[in-house]
This record gives structure tokens, sequence and C-alpha cells, in this order.
């Protein structure tokens, strides 16, 4: 094995529900990675068994199970992931893609890793994020911006009508399926645009993949630090860091957001 993982939760948030959080990995390959579809903002269904969202999510999970090719750089691989993700959607979709409107084309945030030598290699999409025990201390990858900016547009469209904020929601997810936005989309330009970052890593460091829905414990609730929240899930593991997330949020606090998103994490050692 390259990595060891050490834990893995995945939360739908409402319980029955399956939620649109995916992980998975290839020890073997040093890979792992989490996906968090954006949820569907129209009745459009044009996968007829699930969300567009859990498709999407399900999707591009099951297709990372094949991993990069020798030599094969990051964005490169996740072209070819996209356009394999794009072409079993033209296969599944009850509607043909080239006829949905844009805001019905699902979108998702992403991040995935794999271990190269004593390096680390992430690449990432909207607002999943890794914490990696890197020399000089607890390292946070990933663009924190697109958290607080998420937390920031979920309380100023909870005090909107619900057509008004339907509408607004179709916009974004429209202008979120150009590929310069870097999210996983059905167009396989998107991945020219993802984020890359290499960390070097010694031997033995741990990682931590989440979606935003587990990253809440740092943005927007404030209870940890990234250090603290890898020590938090170190010590006591990833179902019960859902379980102090789940409790906090049946309290009443002062940012007003979604009660339960979905989260999934990966804890592993490289």
């Amino acid at each position: 094995m390259i990595i060891k993982v050490l834990d893995t939760v995945n939360d739908p948030g409402t319980p029955g529900k399956t939620g649109d959080d995916r992980y998975g990995f290839d020890a073997a390959a040093g890979c792992a990675w989490v996906i968090d579809g954006a949820t569907d903002v129209t009745d459009l269904k044009p996968f007829p068994d699930e969300s567009g969202a859990a498709w999407l999510a399900e999707t591009v999970s099951s297709r990372l199970l094949s991993g990069p090719q020798a030599g094969e750089g990051a964005k490169p691989y996740f072209g070819r992931v996209l356009t394999d993700v794009a072409a079993e959607a033209r296969r599944c979709t009850r509607l043909p893609l080239d006829t949905l409107p844009g805001e019905a084309s699902p979108v998702a945030s992403a991040i995935w890793m794999r271990r190269d030598g004593e390096a680390s290699e992430f690449v990432w999409a909207g607002d999943c994020f890794a914490i990696a025990e890197a020399p000089g201390g607890a390292r946070l990858i990933g663009t924190q911006e697109k958290a607080d900016a998420e937390t920031r547009e979920a309380a100023r469209m909870l005090a909107l009508p619900d057509a008004e904020r339907l509408a607004i929601l179709q916009a974004q997810r429209l202008g979120a399926n150009a590929p310069a936005r870097g999210l996983i989309t059905l167009n396989p330009a998107a991945a020219a645009h993802l984020n890359t970052e290499r960390v070097v890593l010694p031997s033995g460091a741990h990682v931590l993949l989440m979606t935003d829905g587990f990253f809440r414990f740092v943005e927007p609730y404030g209870l940890d630090t990234p250090a603290s929240l890898l020590a938090r899930v170190l010590e006591h593991g990833l179902p019960a860091a859902i379980n102090a997330l789940r409790q906090h949020e049946a309290r009443p606090h002062g940012v007003r957001i979604k009660a339960r998103d979905d989260s999934a994490a990966v804890l592993l050692q490289v």
C-alpha cells in the first residue's frame, strides 16, 4: 500500500437519504478522493433513478477507481475522466444532453490526492478541502475563500422569497457549468481549469480529505482550526466528529445556513 486509509464517513445529513457526497480510494495506487454533488435546482430529471447531483458524484467516483497512466499529469487525467463521464451521461440520460438548459446540467466539487514519492499531488474543484501534516504544521489545501463566500451567500439567500431564490440559484448553476469555473461538470474542458498543488509530506503524515459539509467545523462554525480539526479526527475518529457536528447544528447559533449538510471525509496516512 502507498497510502493507508484509517477512517471514512459519508453522512447524508437527513436520515433516510443517500445524500450527494461520495468518497473513494485505491490504497495500492496511492489515490483517494471526496466528491460533493451540487443540489439540483430544477425539476428536470435527466437521470431517472436519482438526482443529477448524486448521479454525477457516483459516476465520477466510480471512474476515479481507474487511476492515471504512468507519467500522466493530473489535468490530462481529469480530462480523460470527464470525457468518460460525459459519454456515460449520454448513455444514461433520459433527456438528450444538448437539449438541457444549463441550470439542469449537474456540477460537483471535489478533492483528489495521489502519492508520488515523497510528495502528494492534490487536485480540487470548488469548496472541498484537505488538511495535511506538512513540515511546519497542518497545511490547508483548497480555496477557503469559496467556503467563506458560500456561507455569506447562503445566509443572504435564506432571507429571499422562494421564487427569487430559485431564479438566483439557476443563474448561478448556469455560470458554474462554464469550463473556466473549474468545477466537475459534463464538459471535459473544465479539467484544464482545476486547481492543483504538490506538497512534500513525510512518510507517516496524516491527510484528511473532506467535502464542505465536514469543513463546517472550521467555516462557518469556528469550532476548529484546520490543525485542531485534524487532531480531533485523529483522536476521536470521523463518526464521532460527525456526531459532534450534528449536535452543534441542533442548537441555535448565529450562522444561518442549511442545517444539516451532507458530509463526507477520508482520513489517511501516507
